[in-house]
């Protein structure tokens, strides 16, 4: 018993001793776990823990953006990032280059940089530029385990760029394209964006750095451009000065507005080219309907034509491979501007320079582009655009798709209804524009409409608006500026010229015809003046000349054959202009004098010198008040003629002369007194008038020509369109008279030749 007494007091003993042991051991278990709780872990270890954990428990849209271009906001072709930090006074430098041009930059270091360089990234965060984080990991292999290393670098480099600018990084700078799993490590350690960019340079590699307008040129517009900084040089830094500079003017934004505060004057749009080359133009604008191009393609195709293709940014974007096949067939292209009605100038603008450089970097296309609006009217600020820009406003003389004809199938009713033949042949420089993507029922309408005018109503070769506006061989202004014209020519008509008697001068200056031979068709005259006037209407002259003379006014196939025929016989002839039609077609009548030949008045309405009482024969002298009429239309006619001819010399004097022809050669005393005293220096009627307008057979004409020509004789024609065997009759005769020797053999010369 004592033993068993003994046994139980011992283990109550050790229980107690152990319950002790136990007590004291919770309560420093307890108290250690207190001192843990209080005490923080590291913001690097906290923020770890806390990425890790987002990116273990992360969602299909826990994802960074992933940004491969540029925000197009931002003006300059392309986005400038910093890869790496050099020294301070490195740093220094490529921040004052940055400022100097104004670009903005961004700047990507990794977490050695923001020991090894924490002065240069503290100069970088002072003066505005964002800081974020260069990614030099494999960011193209895909794996948690890679994105969780990843984690662990991001938030490292984070917390050293915030302790020492206290900026937080949002965006993450990859070399490749990251995958999903490295998107996902970025926002769990919440970088809101990885940039992958489109081209890196190392700006340490010096012999080997492309030039900077190549470089420029490859990169697409919104292209992010890394440079990398490390182991920068001086060259590198020299490098640098010349890309920010270059890229600084692919903003174009800046450019518009700079171009805009400058002094410039707005385009005006041109319906057509003022030139005297055999040229005219086809524009079309309106991609969309392939088959419809195709048609138009080959229908310029078989008449041997190019013509000029307006495009959009948004044909661009859409529709490509019309775009080229335009380019493969030889045509031009032209900016079809878009021009809202809120859009300002500077936005219409920059949309010009953008679709220029797209054309230019991704067509090859370097030629001058015209520009006109997609649908609308020709806008100021339009116009303000253009004219900053520098860009040709085209419009044309006629727009051949009306709102009235797309449902129209059949091209010669379109034909004959904006083309009949009254109207003639196409210019010299007019421009013809056709809207496609309009015609509702047949995708080859258009095409053969384009055909029909070029082979019906045209003689001139069809070519690119801008080749034939930049051809400074024939193109000119029009108006002429007045310092241009020859002090000679310049405003030499005007009244109150004419001194003395005037019927001395009318006796010496009056070259008359014929039939005007008694005081009934020379009304104001007395008997005994008429008969002292000539009659004969020769010019004498001792080299055996005879004078071709043309009236009135006509179109380019009538005026053209007539031009053609004297160039073949080298024959030159005086052309005396009604001028009230001329301002529509200006390059016709300069292109006459550019041919050689003589320039005269012929009023500007048509304006008779005498009134004609009904019957023909009986004329009545001018009143006062017509006499202010015509001398008012003598001045304005001859003003017409100065402003397109007025420079032009022919063998050292002017193409212009003061040379007049009366209208139905009808004159009077009055009448003849005016053209005289406003500074005209010879009234030319004529040895014989054909009556060409009424002839029915060229060889008959032809027959006439030579019946009546002799040494002096000034032959009267016409150049107008009713003229129709004019031309055909001329080259009978001329050939004819080409056989001819000795004293039967004739000098076809201009009346600027012997009488100024």
């Amino acid at each position: 018993m004592p033993g068993k007494r003994q046994f139980r007091t011992t283990a109550l003993l050790l229980f107690l001793i152990l319950c002790c042991l136990a007590g004291v051991f919770y309560v420093r278990t307890r108290d250690r776990a207190a001192q843990s709780a209080t005490v923080p872990l590291s913001p690097v270890s906290q923020g770890l823990e806390e990425a890790l954990s987002r990116f273990e428990n992360s969602g299909i849209q826990d994802k960074s953006a992933l940004l491969t271009s540029a925000e197009r906001s931002k003006g300059q072709k392309a986005e400038l990032v910093f890869w790496g930090m050099g020294d301070e006074a490195l740093t220094e430098e490529i921040l004052s280059i940055l400022e100097l041009n104004g670009i903005d930059a961004a700047f990507f270091i990794t977490e050695a940089n923001t020991s090894a360089n924490s002065a240069s990234l503290s100069l970088v965060a002072n003066s505005g530029y964002p800081v974020g984080i260069a990614y030099n990991g494999s960011a193209s292999i895909a794996g948690k385990t890679v994105a969780k290393r990843a984690i662990s670098d991001f938030v490292r480099t984070s917390a050293a760029i915030q302790l020492l600018t206290g900026l937080q990084p949002f965006t993450v700078l990859a070399l490749a394209t990251p995958d999903e799993d490295l998107l996902a490590a970025a926002y769990a350690s919440s970088l809101g964006t990885v940039m992958v960019p489109t081209r890196i340079v190392l700006l340490s590699s010096v012999t080997s750095l492309p030039k900077v307008e190549e470089l420029l040129n490859e990169l697409p517009r919104g292209a992010i451009l890394c440079l990398q900084l490390d182991g920068l040089t001086r060259s590198g830094v020299d490098y640098l000065r010349q890309l920010c500079a270059a890229l600084s003017q692919t903003d174009f934004s800046r450019q518009a507005n700079s171009l805009l505060s400058s002094k410039y004057e707005p385009a005006k749009e041109q319906m057509r080219v003022y030139t005297t080359e055999r040229a005219a133009a086809f524009t079309f604008s309106g991609l969309g309907n392939e088959e419809e191009l195709n048609g138009v393609l080959n229908a310029l195709d078989s008449v041997k034509a190019v013509a000029t293709f307006f495009v959009s940014a948004n044909d661009l974007a859409q529709y490509p491979p019309q775009v080229r096949a335009i380019l493969d067939k030889g045509h031009g292209l032209g900016i079809a501007a878009q021009p809202a009605e809120t859009a300002s100038a500077e936005a219409l603008l920059v949309e010009l320079m953008q679709v220029q450089e797209t054309l230019r970097i991704d067509y090859g296309y370097i030629k001058p582009l015209p520009v006109r609006p997609v649908f609308g009217g020709y806008t100021d600020t339009l116009r303000r655009a253009c004219g900053a820009g520098g860009f040709t406003l085209l419009s044309a003389m006629v727009n051949v798709v009306h709102s009235d004809d797309l449902r129209e199938t059949d091209p010669l009713a379109v034909l004959e209804k904006w083309f009949p033949e009254k109207r003639g042949a196409l210019q010299r420089g007019e421009i013809v524009h056709f809207q496609m993507k309009q015609y509702h029922y047949s995708n080859s309408m258009l095409g053969e409409l384009a055909k029909l005018i070029a082979t019906q109503r045209n003689i001139y070769e069809l070519k690119l608006a801008m080749d034939i506006l930049n051809n400074q061989s024939y193109t000119y202004t029009y108006p002429l500026n007045k310092e241009s014209i020859l002090p000679e020519v310049r405003d030499a008509i005007h009244p109150g010229q004419l001194t003395g008697d005037p019927f001395a001068a009318i006796q010496s200056r009056y070259t008359g015809i014929f039939w005007v031979d008694s005081t009934a068709r020379l009304p104001g005259f007395t008997v005994s003046e008429v008969s002292k006037l000539d009659k004969k209407g020769l010019v004498p002259n001792s080299q055996n000349m005879v004078f071709l003379t043309f009236d009135d006014w006509g179109t380019d196939k009538t005026v053209t054959a007539l031009l053609d025929v004297l160039r073949k016989h080298n024959a030159s002839a005086t052309f005396f202009v009604r001028t009230n039609f001329v301002s529509y077609n200006p390059n016709l009548l300069r292109a006459i004098a550019l041919e050689g030949h003589s320039i005269a008045s012929h009023t500007h309405n048509h304006f008779p010198l005498s009134n004609d009482t009904g019957t023909g024969k009986n004329f009545t002298d001018l009143t006062p008040a017509q006499v202010g009429e015509l001398t008012q239309d003598l001045v304005t006619s001859y003003q017409e003629l100065q402003s397109i001819v007025g420079d032009i010399s022919i063998n050292g004097q002017p193409a212009l002369t003061r040379l007049f022809r009366p209208p139905t050669l009808a004159v009077g005393k009055s009448g003849l007194t005016a053209v005289l005293d406003s500074g005209f220096t010879y009234s030319i009627s004529g040895s014989y008038t054909t009556n060409d307008y009424k002839g029915v057979d060229a060889a008959q004409l032809a027959n006439t020509l030579k019946s009546n020509t002799k040494s002096g004789a000034v032959l009267v024609m016409h150049m107008s369109d009713n003229s129709i065997h004019t031309a055909e009759a001329l080259d009978l005769y001329l050939t004819e008279m080409a056989k001819r020797t000795g004293n039967k053999a004739y000098r076809f010369a201009a009346l600027g030749e012997v009488l100024r």
